[in-house]
Order: structure tokens, then C-alpha cells, then sequence
């Protein structure tokens, strides 16, 4: 068996980056998979909050850019996990651009490949406002990474995600790079002032899903929205090829089939 890495990347804030990074880590352990969840993000670091997420903080950054020496730890933390394992990575917004840099001048992604490591860049994108934002950081993401497949998140929290009458699907960016895309999965829309407001009461707690569930803080209106949430999530999530065990020598194609 082979272990995987999921590395959460998204240079415009409140896209959706440590939402989707805990709700991977969250799946893995509510399916019990071996995980480990690494925290690089050096302003907030949201993920290594979640106590219940037992995430590393990692501190890469000397200033305003990445110190080689640092991010060592997370390449050994990476390649020392077991075989059939699972490591969520949550990038910093504000090192985005350097975090690309390092990884493509140092072919990162590349190493961990020949060493049998399965590599998934996931970046969230959203609707609304900010899409042509989130939009530019996934086209530097498949510029930067072109042996690398990707895991698109449509975040529609702020809207629906489409781009002259098209959806994502249908966008030019998803055509075109359609060899490189591994699953498009989904934030779904929901009511701002019931779903979207108890997530987000939730990460200010910084609770896990099942955590909030269960608590007395969140009252039974709210923690039965958040339960059909977390179910519809899992639900999405199960048997998608990226959480999947694969054997050595079996592509991700052959096990997706």
C-alpha cells in the first residue's frame, strides 16, 4: 500500500481553505483511516485550533519567505507516515505565493511521486465576489504543478460558482485541464443564517463536526443542521479515489474503475 498526501492550497482568504482541510481530516478519522494533519499557516492557523484534529503547527516562514531548512520537518513528517495513510496539509493564504515557489523550484511534489507517495493539491473556489480571485490562484496552481492532480472544492457560500452563464464544468479552466482534475467536490450553498452561521459558530469554537454536535453550547435546532451537513459530507466523500487505499503499481485510473 502507498501513502497519500493532501496539500490544501488557495491564495485569496476565506475561500474555504482550512474548511475543506479540516473537513479531510475529519472524514479520515470518522473513517478510520490513518491521518496526520500538518499546519503550515503562520498567521491562522486554524487547523492545529481544532484540538480534536491533533494538527502539527509548523512554522516555514523567516520573514516573508520560506525558510528550505523548516519545511525539511514536513517533508520527513510526510515521507516517515505509514503505508496506507492519509496527511492533510493546510497551507498559509499570506505564504501562497512562496509556498508554490518552494515546492516548484525544489520539485517537492516530484520526490514524494518517485518515492510512491500519492500527491493531491486541493483548492477551494468560490462564487460571489471573489471567483475571479480563487479563479487566478487554481490557474497558477496547474501552472506551477503540472504532474500533480487536483482536487477542485466549489465553495458556494458567497454565491454560485459560474462565469458568463457557465458552470465550472463548463469554464474553460475546467476543459482545459480535465486530464488534471482528480474529483470536483462541493461546499454546498446553504442558508447563511441557519447552516452557514452555526459552521461558522462552529470553527470559532473550534470544535470538530461530531464535537459540535454533541455539545450544549449549540442549541437542538443547530445541531441537528450541522448533523445533516457533516452526513451529506461523508456521504460525498466516500469512495472517491483520493481517500481510497491503492496497492503499489495500481494507478489511480485502474482504482477509480
Amino acid at each position: 500500500m502507498v501513502s497519500t498526501v493532501h496539500i490544501v492550497m488557495q491564495g485569496k482568504g476565506g475561500a474555504g481553505k482550512s474548511l475543506t482541510s479540516s473537513m479531510l481530516v475529519q472524514y479520515f478519522q470518522h473513517a478510520n483511516y490513518l491521518v496526520q494533519a500538518i499546519d503550515l499557516d503562520p498567521t491562522t492557523p486554524t487547523l492545529s485550533a481544532i484540538k480534536a484534529l491533533r494538527a502539527v503547527p509548523i512554522q516555514i516562514m523567516d520573514g516573508d519567505d520560506i525558510n528550505p531548512r523548516l519545511f525539511d520537518h514536513v517533508m520527513t513528517r510526510i515521507f516517515e507516515a505509514p503505508d496506507d495513510s492519509h496527511t492533510v496539509i493546510d497551507t498559509g493564504t499570506s505564504a501562497f505565493i512562496a509556498t508554490c515557489s518552494y515546492l516548484a523550484e525544489n520539485n517537492a511534489f516530484e520526490l514524494l511521486q518517485e518515492a510512491g507517495v500519492r500527491v493531491y493539491i486541493h483548492c477551494p473556489v468560490c462564487g460571489g465576489a471573489v471567483l475571479d480571485d480563487t479563479f487566478n490562484s487554481l490557474l497558477a496552481i496547474f501552472r506551477h504543478f503540472p504532474g500533480v492532480p487536483l482536487v477542485v472544492w466549489l465553495n458556494e457560500f458567497f454565491g454560485t460558482i459560474t462565469k458568463n452563464g457557465m458552470s465550472f464544468e463548463e469554464s474553460n479552466i475546467c476543459l482545459d485541464n480535465a486530464d488534471r482534475i482528480a474529483a470536483v467536490m462541493s461546499h454546498p450553498k446553504v442558508q447563511a443564517g441557519t447552516f452557514g452561521e452555526d459552521i461558522r459558530a462552529m470553527m470559532a469554537a473550534k470544535l470538530t463536526f461530531e464535537e459540535a454536535i454533541r455539545s450544549n453550547d449549540f442549541n437542538v435546532m443547530a445541531r441537528q443542521r450541522l448533523k445533516i451537513y457533516w452526513t451529506k459530507a461523508i456521504e460525498r466523500l466516500d469512495g472517491v479515489a483520493f481517500v481510497e487505499p491503492v496497492d503499489l503499481g495500481t494507478s489511480d485510473q485502474e482504482a477509480a474503475e
